[in-house]
């Protein structure tokens, strides 16, 4: 992975002759927009000369010289981002927390750079800054504060300095002293932990310097023992991951153009897209570069439906998946905590064939569902069931869960089943308990499986042979789903029930049937006794009618079929089962062929169903 962020870098550097300025040099991450506040000191009066702010503009990076640095002490440059003050009880407070902020970056980060390196400098030119900076210190705080009030709170600030020399102002890209300094402070960082002599790690070359304190991804830290070859020796750390000079400043570039092109929201995740070739020069490289970018392609998707496997507006799977297995992906799923940043998950080597493949599992579970290509399965429908354990969580707390079934996806790993249906059935379970979204979220672990079965991620053993039903279209529609007499008849008597509990509700505006259901925790002896509790209460509202003896029937049939002891545990026994209520709409053009068969109250109720759940979707 990481010499295929490096190739990107080495293709980055070349293409644009970037130096190692260039390369040193970041963009500030704005959420919305930026703006730039300049404490302005004449250095020819030695004075402060008041504040200026700016609008943040990308041409002007080089003289801007934004680096970032410690959340502790100066950067590398006297350049800092002005954090937000928390917003405090009542708006004084909020202020006396903005102040708080201003002052602090104010003296860490510009103040103190200036007093960390002005003894360095031999002609008082950085001296004299800091004594106009010293000098008037109350007053800079002052204007400050004055100035960004007038800023948009969502806007990202950074505070900085401007020069005025020979009665000409400049920014502190302008002098070679700013220029000069960054790279020496970035180099000492990396020879602290280095050795002569050695291979690079990244390029595989021996190179006269190599060293472990890298930097550009912040995966391990050298400051615990654990992650120190030799333990407490620290002199060692270089073994980690030795990298040269010129690979680091490449992986620099790499990641730059990676963060600032190819990170995609994941619900509530995010992840880096890394191509990676497995033959070619630089011209592939290239060439792969400009299919990722190539904004006439993407913007030729807008003008039909784009099919996207997440919510993310801006995915290029779909673009990927049509091209040749010259080239694999890899995807970084990574989390920052605090100043480090730890791998949640990284997928490597993944061929656009099999991009291809899970876009093909897709249309399938659309086609099924008859989902719209632009509302249809995506990992969303997966993240329903893997997210929060409960709705009191304030994070995702499924989160591992739920990236090894991404991993499994494209990587083709088998899974396992019986897990997936513990989270389902948490999920349905609630929905079923409060009488909310139960068919939609059977509908959605449906397709899961669906999706799931195509991609051979699970199987369901051997087709049993059997008869074929009456419902024979509905059972093959949904593959080996229901390929037992135990699933088919768990389903019927599901579908059966439903019909019951639409019927209660439409006359009773509630549904005490539902007490039978044992919260979907029923086992195989409650479901071999309600179908005739059912198919009681049914007569008893005189609705026991042609079409429902139909499916009573089959589903005593399936049943006795089975047999006694199914093997089956209390999850997956009532999964089927809440699968045959969700799927109703699918039984009544058969036991209802003639329109005005149908129960007018059951009918009624199957729309209204469907209703709610395309209005659920579309909001």
């Amino acid at each position: 992975m990481l010499s295929a962020i490096r190739e990107i870098g080495k293709w980055q550097r070349k293409k644009y002759e970037k130096d190692e300025l260039d390369t040193l040099i970041k963009e500030p991450k704005f959420r919305t927009g930026g703006k730039i506040v300049f404490i302005k000191v004449d250095i020819d009066k030695n004075a402060f000369d008041g504040v200026e702010l700016e609008d943040y503009d990308s041409a002007k990076r080089l003289k801007y010289l934004f680096r970032g640095g410690v959340s502790q002490g100066p950067n590398s440059t006297p350049v800092a981002n002005i954090p937000k003050g928390k917003k405090g009880k009542s708006e004084e407070e909020a202020c006396k927390n903005v102040e708080s902020q201003i002052r602090k970056t104010f003296e860490g980060k510009i103040q103190k750079w200036f007093e960390k390196h002005s003894p360095k400098e031999k002609d008082g030119f950085l001296e004299n800054i800091r004594k106009a900076l010293s000098n008037n210190e109350d007053e800079i705080n002052e204007a400050i504060q004055i100035c960004i009030k007038n800023i948009d709170k969502k806007d990202g600030k950074l505070l900085t300095i401007k020069i005025k020399q020979d009665n000409k102002w400049r920014y502190i890209g302008d002098f070679g002293v700013f220029r000069e300094l960054l790279k020496e402070i970035e180099s000492k960082k990396t020879i602290g932990i280095s050795a002569r002599d050695k291979d690079c790690s990244i390029c595989g070359m021996r190179k006269a310097l190599v060293s472990g304190n890298v930097g550009v991804f912040k995966f391990y830290t050298i400051d615990k023992p654990g992650f120190i070859t030799g333990g407490f020796n620290e002199s060692l750390a270089w073994k980690n991951f030795p990298v040269c000079r010129e690979c680091k400043l490449e992986l620099e570039e790499g990641r730059k153009f990676i963060e600032q092109n190819l990170v995609y929201g994941f619900y509530g995740l995010r992840y880096f897209l890394i191509p990676k070739l497995l033959l070619g020069g630089m011209d592939v490289k290239a060439e792969i570069i400009n299919i990722l970018l190539d904004s006439n392609r993407i913007v030729s998707l807008k003008d039909r439906v784009k099919k996207r496997l997440t919510s993310d507006n801006k995915e290029i799977l779909e673009i990927l998946a049509g091209e040749e297995d010259k080239l694999t992906l890899n995807f970084l799923f990574l989390s920052k905590e605090q100043s480090a940043e730890r791998i949640l998950l990284l997928i490597e080597d993944v061929f656009p064939s099999r991009i291809r493949k899970i876009f093909g599992a897709k249309d399938y579970v659309d086609r099924v569902f008859n989902n719209d290509s632009d509302k249809g399965f995506t990992f969303g429908t997966i993240r329903t069931f893997f997210s929060k354990s409960s709705e009191g969580k304030r994070k995702s707390d499924l989160d591992k869960y739920f990236l090894e079934i991404v991993d499994s996806v494209f990587k083709g790993r088998h899974l396992d089943f019986t897990l997936l249906l513990k989270f389902y059935m948490a999920a349905i379970r609630k929905e079923f308990i409060n009488d909310s979204y139960f068919i939609s979220r059977v509908k959605d672990a449906l397709m899961d499986t669906l999706f799931f079965e195509n991609l051979a991620l699970i199987t369901f053993g051997e087709v049993e042979n059997m008869e074929e039903s009456v419902f024979e279209e509905v059972f093959k529609k949904y593959a080996t789903t229901f390929a037992s007499p135990a699933k088919r008849g768990l389903f019927l008597a599901g579908a059966l029930t439903e019909m019951l509990l639409r019927k209660q509700f439409a006359q009773r505006k509630s549904k005490p049937f539902m007490k039978k259901l044992k919260s979907l925790k029923m086992n195989e002896t409650d479901i071999k006794g309600l179908i005739k509790d059912v198919q009681n209460k049914l007569e008893e509202y005189s609705a026991f009618d042609k079409g429902k003896r139909m499916v009573a029937k089959e589903a005593y049939h399936y049943l006795c079929l089975a047999g006694d002891e199914w093997k089956m545990s209390i999850d997956e026994i009532n999964f089927y089962f809440a699968a045959g209520m969700s799927l109703l709409d699918k039984i009544i053009p058969i036991i209802y062929p003639a329109d005005e068969d149908i129960d007018e109250e059951i009918k009624e109720e199957v729309y209204r169903q469907d209703e709610n759940i395309q209005s659920r979707k579309e909001g």
